[in-house]
């Protein structure tokens, strides 16, 4: 258990990192397109992952319990070499500045020879930490966890209850997960290219109005579920549907607070956002697991449609500033 929480420190200590270094090397109008690309080849990774987890668990299925550390030491391998290159291939973002704008600096003009001179500009840490963050931001932000809490509370125990309710096997659940990753592969790149055609706010009121409309759909439906090969169908398809919804929302969320933040604040409202999802996850799956087993499956997923409801009502109540997005549908460039 405590690897698992180092593990997931770790995890969520690289994501806003990863993220600002897209960020900072592209430019502000391509963000949304970048993002795009760069979740949807981490959901692929995630796909190709599960395919060889599957495939090592069949090939040696005998070992039982045994294979597992060595599932971990394959896993870190992959670790191991992506950072290896990252560290030769990532550069450090650069800032373009106009010697005509740091004339203020003492004795730079004093000498012509001077301007020959190698020019260094000293950096002091710490700064940025005194600027405070906008409150419309902060309220986006909470928006952003009261979402996600909403989001966790229908989808912890949706799998439990396709198992519990449809009697679905390991392959089934495989399969469900498999999907999801796949459709947030296949419209991570689309998202991105629409985002830009729409605006990420708009954007994020269209996709998340989608799921609320789809948790009512599914919690009204479950209570007339009934052990069929058609039902089981249908569950396993919405999820990978999510999946894509997902897509939308995600790229919405991280180009909105990109461009509402100012270079300054930038990383630390990443971080921020990042640990409130996480806080998000946490509260919805500890809820979801006391209202699914005390009260029942039917009112937590249309309960989570009512906090994801209240989440996009602020949106539309405090309408954050948004993307200058363009007339038409920008072409991603591979």
């Amino acid at each position: 258990m405590s690897m698992l929480i180092l593990f997931q420190i770790v995890a969520m200590a690289s994501v806003p990192v990863s993220t600002l270094l897209i960020l900072e090397n592209s430019d502000k109008s391509s963000w949304s397109n970048v993002m795009g690309k760069f979740n949807s080849y981490s959901a692929i990774g995630t796909v190709l992952g599960l395919g060889i987890g599957v495939l090592i668990l069949t090939f040696f299925s005998g070992m039982g319990r045994k294979l597992i550390p060595y599932l971990y030491i394959v896993a870190a391998w992959f670790y191991l070499v992506a950072g290896i290159i990252s560290i030769l291939v990532l550069k450090e973002p650069k800032t373009e500045i106009s010697r005509g704008k740091i004339g203020y600096l003492f004795a730079l003009h004093a000498i012509e020879r001077v301007r020959y001179f190698p020019t260094h500009l000293v950096h002091i840490p710490g700064k940025e930490n005194k600027i405070k963050i906008p409150d419309h931001l902060k309220l986006y932000l909470i928006t952003t966890l009261i979402l996600m809490m909403g989001f966790q509370l229908f989808f912890i125990p949706y799998p439990v209850f396709v198992i519990d309710r449809m009697n679905a096997s390991e392959n089934d659940i495989y399969i469900m997960y498999l999907l999801n990753s796949l459709f947030s592969a296949a419209t991570f790149i689309p998202a991105g290219r629409y985002i830009n055609y729409i605006g990420s706010n708009r954007m994020l009121s269209i996709s998340t109005s989608i799921r609320v409309v789809l948790f009512l759909v599914m919690g009204v439906v479950s209570f007339f579920v009934f052990d069929t090969v058609g039902y089981l169908l249908l569950f396993i398809v919405m999820y990978g549907v999510f999946g894509a919804i997902w897509s939308f929302i995600g790229i919405s969320e991280i180009t909105s607070i990109s461009n509402m933040a100012t270079t300054l604040i930038r990383g630390k409202v990443i971080g921020y956002y990042n640990s409130l999802n996480g806080v998000g996850q946490i509260i919805g799956a500890g809820l979801s697991g006391f209202i699914a087993y005390d009260i029942g499956y039917s009112f937590d997923f249309i309960l989570s449609a009512i906090i994801v409801l209240s989440g996009l009502l602020i949106i539309f109540y405090s309408k954050p500033p948004d993307i200058q997005y363009s007339k038409k549908i920008i072409k991603s460039h591979s």
